[in-house]
């Protein structure tokens, strides 16, 4: 291709128009979070604290690395308890559960396709023990966060990721 004279559809991949969306929402996907799912967890959880139309989940489908796993439903849970109470729902139901913090995971281990339970809104917090030589910190906490309350007491939390400013503990 000369360089003054560029072709686009030289560049463009040869896709056939059947190929042309592998990776879209199936039809039976695409109604969101299936039944009795969705109004089980609505009635355990409450409905803000459940995402369960096809957009949320298509936005939980994928995390800094290259997979995409949509979803069955997300819920954010804000207790313990609520933790306890989706644990105890998924192993009663035979439903498989992934957490998920900050989603920069480079190896897709942010995803999953059944329940996925999202730590980082409700889960942020540091506490320092021992002195430094402890802590105790929430999973949606930034290792920025950590590592700026933990440098008071001359400690650090390695390793030491360029997203530190984004991916948690």
């Amino acid at each position: 291709m000369p360089l003054l004279e560029p072709d686009p559809g030289a560049l463009r991949p040869d896709v056939r128009p059947e190929d042309a969306s592998s990776d879209r929402v199936t039809d039976a996907g695409a109604g969101g979070t299936p039944e009795p799912l969705r109004s089980d967890l609505l009635a355990l959880l409450g409905p803000e604290k459940v995402l369960t139309h096809i957009s949320d989940l298509v936005r939980y489908a994928s995390d800094a690395s290259p997979y995409r796993f949509l979803p069955r439903v997300v819920v954010l849970p804000g207790t313990t308890a609520e933790v306890a109470s989706v644990l105890a729902y998924a192993r009663e139901h035979g439903r498989q559960v992934v957490f998920r913090a900050a989603g920069t995971s480079l190896n897709g281990q942010a995803q999953g396709e059944d329940i996925l339970v999202d730590v980082r809104r409700h889960w942020v917090g540091v506490e320092v023990l021992d002195e430094g030589r402890r802590a105790r910190i929430a999973p949606g906490t930034t290792i920025l966060r950590a590592n700026t309350t933990l440098a008071r007491h001359g400690r650090v939390l390695g390793p030491d990721p360029a997203s530190a400013i984004a991916c948690t503990v």
